[in-house]
């Protein structure tokens, strides 16, 4: 099967994410950035320094990926072909959130050695691997971004 061979009909959302769809993915993506940081560099918590830099971490980082996200996307939203196989595929949707959450379970999994010097003091660590955290919250967040329900569903076709 080739995407010319999927029907004509599109079954999700075309045109960009809604504000509202955006919000929402910052508001799940801000916090686990937040949780993603700390588990990455948790020994190197050195203070109010450490805390103030995960939250401004959290409150900058997100928009960035959800703006490359949104340019990833584009052909997902509005190439027709694409988009019919894309919008409102559950099946899709839950492979891309499997295969973001395989990431971040991988990256707790697969800890990464980490030294640190403290006061002449060298010592060694294993934390989460920050890449693969940082790699399944990207997918997660593209799938957040560009998800959207089947328009049967939206416009109540469901209830024949």
């Amino acid at each position: 099967m080739t995407l010319g061979d999927i029907p004509a009909v599109r079954y999700g959302a075309t045109g960009l994410a809604k504000p509202s769809q955006l919000a929402l993915a910052f508001a799940l993506l801000a916090p686990s950035w937040i949780v993603f940081t700390m588990a990455a560099t948790s020994r190197e918590y050195d203070g109010v320094g450490s805390f103030i830099g995960w939250i401004l971490g959290g409150i900058i980082a997100p928009p960035f990926a959800i703006l490359i996200a949104v340019v990833l996307g584009l052909p997902l939203r509005l190439v027709p072909s694409i988009n019919r196989w894309w919008a409102g595929n559950g099946r899709i949707y839950l492979l891309t959130a499997a295969a973001g959450l395989a990431l971040i379970v991988a990256g707790y999994v697969k800890p990464v050695q980490e030294s640190v010097t403290a006061g002449g003091t060298t010592s060694t660590a294993e934390i989460p691997d920050g890449g693969l955290l940082f790699a399944g919250w990207f997918v997660i967040a593209v799938l957040l971004v560009n998800a959207s329900l089947p328009l049967r569903w939206v416009l109540g076709e469901h209830r024949r």
